[in-house]
């Protein structure tokens, strides 16, 4: 079944490729590892070990973001991060704990979409008990 799976990439439709690659890669650093201009799509790894991509399709009908909806990702220095952040970048929520025990910043694409950078250590793990509102 699916708990055997490994996720390979997550998607986000955008109005303007080129305006997204260049966020994306220029301001947060990400490199894209695949290009399909047929379709006009392109995959940016977002994993040292080459495993999970964020996919960037250009479709204006599609690209209708959501502040209910929010791609994490995982970062090891957070505040520094966040500090070398270039003006053009907005920051939805500033550095902070998590109800459940991470660190955690909101920043926002061009076009509206949520992205939660995420530091996390060991010892921010919550257990989760198997009861509602019984976690350690």
């Amino acid at each position: 079944m699916l708990n055997q799976s490994t996720l390979c990439f997550a998607t986000l439709a955008v109005p303007d490729l080129a305006a997204a690659e260049a966020f994306y890669v220029q301001v947060l650093g990400l490199q894209v590892s695949r290009r399909f201009a047929p379709t006009r799509w392109i995959s940016l790894d977002v994993d040292e070990q080459g495993g999970a991509g964020l996919g960037l399709i250009e479709d204006p009908l599609m690209a209708r973001p959501s502040p209910a909806s929010m791609l994490d990702l995982m970062v090891p220095e957070l505040d520094a991060l966040v500090a070398r952040m270039p003006p053009q970048v907005t920051l939805v929520e500033a550095p902070g704990p998590t109800l459940w025990g991470s660190y955690k910043a909101v920043i926002e694409d061009p076009f509206g979409n949520r992205l939660g950078l995420v530091q996390c250590s060991p010892q921010a793990a919550v257990r989760d008990t198997g009861q509602p509102g019984k976690n350690e």
